[in-house]
């Protein structure tokens, strides 16, 4: 999976954080741009959401990928309970949806003014997998863009996902195409990344 071209965008305030119990809470973000964020964890099978609810395109627009188990000698199979309840739960009705071993991507086709992205990481699995929110910025080089456009992803938050926990994260980029990046929950773990945007 490529990660090269990568800003961190600055850190977002909290505006409101609310515990629903038994490992399932949200929080809503504000960042110094004016964008949004609505943040939601819970368990896998056990919760369900409770806020379910034009730049230079970047190459990796409209992508969906993930990793494939290699080096096992047992089949990959991915129809456990936790795979399909993320597919019925988070899959229907979106744009994107990728189910792999240690790593997802799904990114829009286009610029979108909001999206949520969810990410689940199999209770099999001993590592929390990395989920990160991007969207694609183009900026002048220089004055009246006498230098052309220089592109890039910025990486507007970054969280944890616990093995069989899911994350929700709802972005308002304001016209930008947005892409969703579970990394790192291990080759022995299944992953799912959904996409809706509009």
């Amino acid at each position: 999976m490529t990660t090269t071209n990568i800003r961190r965008g600055l850190p977002p305030r909290v505006s409101t954080t609310m515990d629903l119990g038994d490992d399932h809470a949200f929080q809503i973000l504000e960042f110094p741009s004016g964008a949004q964020a609505i943040v939601e964890g819970g368990r896998s099978v056990d919760q369900t959401p409770a806020s379910q609810g034009k730049s230079d395109a970047p190459p990796e627009a409209g992508i969906q990928s993930g990793g494939e188990r290699t080096g096992y000698d047992e089949p990959a199979v991915r129809t456990t309970g936790e795979q399909q309840w993320f597919k019925d739960t988070f899959c229907n009705g979106s744009q994107a949806c990728v189910q792999a071993w240690d790593w997802a991507l799904c990114s829009t086709g286009w610029s979108v003014g909001s999206g949520t992205g969810i990410a689940a990481v199999g209770s099999e699995g001993s590592r929390n997998g990395n989920f990160f929110v991007d969207y694609w910025e183009c900026i002048c080089v220089g004055p009246f863009c006498i230098g052309g456009h220089e592109c890039f992803w910025v990486e507007q938050w970054s969280g944890l996902v616990v093995p069989g926990h899911w994350v929700s994260v709802g972005f308002n980029p304001g016209g930008k195409y947005m892409r969703w990046r579970l990394e790192g929950a291990g080759g022995d773990t299944q992953v799912s990344v959904a996409a809706k945007y509009n």
